[in-house]
């Protein structure tokens, strides 16, 4: 029996677009409604009190008023200036209606605050405006359950508040001030006005959990309360060096970053294949020389963001001469083999999700065990070496040659490997890339693995899982089950390596489909990996607000904007459940799942909008007693151990070198 993977159209409707824009703000909107159903874990074994937490309800309803005063004035200039085409009010008015959403929300909770609600509300705003030359009838809506002010949350809303009044709001009036006058927009205000409008986006789609998250959560808890002392215990913070040292170095490295999303912004609008060759030709030496004008052109491209741009900016590191470049600085390896598998069990779908959501046995131990196929074909696999992309990719790395070398006929390989059972190696890693579901390769993330498998002198399985848009959960999760039971079952006779000891390791997107993988291997009763080693996992892409998530807004590596193509792409199946499906966003397995996990070594850098997910995850395993440690990098950001490149930043060797700590603990 012969699985092939499945035509993407049955996974996605076929209304479906993936490239929405983001200066007409509907992107997030679908993806906080979804999140908006999100469940809430309960804590077991610990009772959380709420003890000292709240500042003054005074002082909260001041800063309320103080900014409702600053969006007034605000509103009333973007109001009267000028524009000069159609394309420029669009902008200005997104913008405006953005602003007017926060307004309203922040009147809601002046109301609460003044003990004036007496029932549940909601921000709404009906978009339609019938003197707009252009038809608008999106409604935005948040629902808000909190009914009198000891329901609001004040503590979750000073970092919004101290981003607004300290930063975002200076910053915009100042900008506005010399218009104040002349009453014309300008190209460059325009321009800002555009950006800006994708920030408050982002203070809109967040303010409404940051007003009713729960007191008991651990981001609402002062930081001597007994859960942060108990997570402090087990939290290392390092320094790799001066502050303004890492900065410089970082700096450095995002230069390419912004140059990959504004030659991406520069061919947005051209059709033809040649015209794109031409600007990217012309424009490279120039962003690659003027930072400001790559910066300016990134800027623009994250404000108008599409699924599509998205994945070409972020591939931006797999185009054929710039991944050759990476390569020139990689450390020679005996083994770098690309193999190509048939599914192994049957396939995970959403509609048996679903099924057992409902049924409240999804994240629960399995009564029934896995069935298996297409066993005769992989017992005699004479295609596990050709390529071909409706088969799961994985790449073999390893210091050692596991296979005979053959340019010529590679489906002879399968020949040639069975024969070589000298190797017998019994501890191996299994590696699942990041990349936000959308885009990279193991090919890609080389610039780590490869160092690993050599100075641990383990194989490493690195997993290539289907990308979405067009393979939306549950596929790509999919390919790493399909790819974990295939090494199980099939690497002692094909490659002579026993995986008698796992680890199983991801970064970012990768973090959360290995959380997700080891969640499964308990369910169903398989081998658990001996050890699970996550660097800034996105083990929850509920867009729920927690404060680190602040950190996105001005983020060059994962900007707000980016975040939400990514999780709406994951999520883009139409029967996909954001916010009930647990191993879409594994924070929210269950303790019968979690109390199982394997000894955890989490790490992340403090400046990351992930960074607050690893102290969620870590306190759940804490919850039911698991072995969990957290590093932490000051000053480092998302997606670093991708930095270890030529003209990187040489400040992640020391990164690199901590993982490959943490596996020598658990594989020994």
């Amino acid at each position: 029996m012969s699985f092939q993977k499945q035509n993407s159209n049955l996974f996605i409707s076929s209304d479906y677009d993936g490239t929405n824009q983001l200066d007409d703000y509907t992107l997030f909107n679908k993806v906080c409604y979804k999140s908006s159903q999100a469940q809430i874990p309960t804590e077991i074994q610990i009772q959380i009190i709420n003890a000292n937490l709240r500042q003054s309800q005074e002082e909260c309803l001041q800063s309320t008023r103080d900014i409702i005063s600053q969006l007034h004035h605000i509103i009333k200039i973007l109001k009267t200036l000028k524009w000069q085409s159609e394309d420029q009010l669009k902008i200005f008015y997104n913008s405006n209606r953005q602003f007017l959403i926060l307004l309203k929300g922040l009147q809601i909770v002046d109301e609460l605050l003044s003990n004036c609600k007496e029932s549940p509300t909601k921000i709404l705003l009906e978009l339609k405006q019938s003197n707009i030359p252009f038809h608008l009838d999106y409604v935005q809506e948040r629902s808000i359950k909190a009914i009198k002010a000891d329901d609001v949350n004040i503590r979750m809303l000073q970092m919004p508040y101290h981003y607004l009044q300290t930063s975002f709001l200076p910053n915009m009036q100042q900008q506005l001030k010399s218009y104040e006058q002349n009453m014309s927009a300008s190209q460059t205000l325009t321009q800002e006005i555009k950006i800006v409008g994708t920030h408050i986006l982002m203070i809109n789609l967040i303010m409404p959990s940051a007003i009713d998250t729960d007191q008991n959560d651990i981001m609402s808890l002062n930081s001597t309360h007994p859960v942060w002392k108990k997570l402090d215990c087990i939290t290392t913070r390092k320094s790799l060096g001066d502050s303004e040292q890492i900065k410089q170095s970082f700096q450095s490295f995002v230069q390419s970053v912004m140059v990959g999303h504004a030659l991406v912004n520069d061919c947005k609008n051209k059709s033809s294949r040649w015209s794109k060759i031409f600007s990217v030709s012309l424009n490279s030496l120039y962003y690659f020389l003027s930072s400001s004008a790559a910066e300016k052109g990134m800027k623009d491209h994250m404000s108008q963001l599409r699924a599509d741009t998205a994945h070409q900016a972020m591939n931006f590191i797999e185009l054929p001469g710039v991944k050759h470049l990476i390569n020139l600085g990689l450390p020679k390896i005996a083994t770098n083999l690309k193999f190509y598998i048939l599914p192994v069990v049957l396939p995970l779908t959403i509609q048996e999700a679903n099924k057992q959501i409902k049924l409240g046995i999804y994240d629960q131990i399995s009564t029934h065990s896995i069935q298996y196929v297409n066993q005769e074909i992989h017992r005699d696999d004479k295609f596990l070496f050709v390529k071909n992309q409706s088969r799961i990719r994985i790449r073999l790395l390893y210091n050692q040659r596991v296979v005979e070398q053959d340019n010529i006929f590679s489906f002879l390989k399968s020949f040639f490997v069975k024969q070589k059972h000298n190797i017998f190696e019994d501890k191996i890693i299994i590696h699942i890339h990041g990349g936000g579901f959308i885009s990279q390769s193991s090919s890609s993330h080389q610039c780590y693995t490869r160092e690993w498998a050599i100075n641990l002198n383990v194989p490493i399985f690195s997993i290539d899982y289907s990308l979405a848009p067009q393979y939306p959960y549950p596929i790509p999760l999919d390919d790493c089950w399909q790819a974990y039971n295939w090494i199980l079952k099939y690497s002692e006779t094909i490659f002579g390596i026993i995986p008698n000891k796992i680890i199983v390791t991801g970064d970012s997107a990768g973090g959360n489909l290995a959380t997700a993988l080891v969640g499964l291997t308990i369910k169903y009763k398989l081998q658990v990996p001996n050890g699970l080693i996550l660097n800034y996992p996105a083990v929850d892409i509920r867009f729920q607000y927690t404060p680190s998530y602040l950190n996105s807004i001005n983020d060059k590596i994962l900007s707000h904007t980016i975040l939400g193509i990514c999780i709406e792409s994951y999520s883009a199946h139409p029967d996909s459940q954001l916010g009930l499906d647990s191993f879409m966003s594994p924070l929210l397995l269950s303790y019968d799942i979690l109390k199982h996990f394997p000894p955890t070594r989490l790490f992340c850098g403090n400046k990351d909008p992930l960074y607050d997910q690893v102290f969620r995850l870590a306190q759940r395993l804490q919850v039911v007693d698991r072995d969990v440690k957290i590093t932490v990098y000051e000053n480092l950001s998302h997606g670093y151990l991708n930095f270890n490149t030529i003209k990187g930043m040489s400040e992640i060797k020391q990164c690199i070198l901590d993982s490959q700590d943490a596996f020598s603990e658990l594989l020994n």
